[in-house]
């Protein structure tokens, strides 16, 4: 990894799709490599699907934890999500995973089976597109509705602490 432009007084840029680098996308190495060598970072913050979940969810934006992407050890992964569930409830925060597309509708299916049923699932998949879902309903309400999420960047966010109005 070289940053010999910058050296030469180039700008050079980092750049995701639906992201910010280094948040839930590449780009810590050569951020960090960029401080090593005492170049100045310039941060440009554009569409986020994390942030634009959270802001879109009506769950808990205040206290939230985003977690990345959950383990694929399918052994593991009821534990991880009851933990969570269980950090949610404990620690009044929402708990934000992100998964890769062709990984979704698995995830969601886990979710149905493992979430208690009043526990809040907010799902913002296909964001900026013209299919796009940003939905929050209890796990309850979701299993009727059995969204399609294959091949879809998909943000979930749980919540274990909403009260129904």
């Amino acid at each position: 990894m070289q940053l010999s432009p910058c050296s030469l007084g180039y700008d050079i840029g980092l750049l995701t799709d639906a992201g910010c680098p280094n948040v839930a996308d590449p780009g810590s190495k050569l951020i960090l490599l960029a401080h090593q060598n005492n170049i100045s970072i310039v941060p440009l913050i554009g569409p986020s699907s994390i942030l634009i979940s959270i802001m879109s969810s009506g769950l808990n934006g205040n206290k939230f934890a985003f977690n990345g992407y959950l383990t694929h050890d399918k052994k593991l992964l009821k534990k991880e999500i009851i933990k969570y569930e269980n950090y949610s409830k404990k620690f009044n925060q929402s708990q934000i995973f992100i998964e890769t597309p062709y990984r979704c509708q698995n995830l969601y299916n886990e979710f149905m089976q493992i979430l208690n049923k009043d526990t809040f699932l907010g799902i913002s998949s296909k964001l900026f597109t013209d299919d796009q879902l940003i939905k929050t309903l209890q796990v309850k309400e979701w299993k009727k509705i059995k969204p399609n999420l294959k091949k879809s960047p998909t943000v979930f966010i749980i919540d274990s602490n909403k009260i129904i109005f």
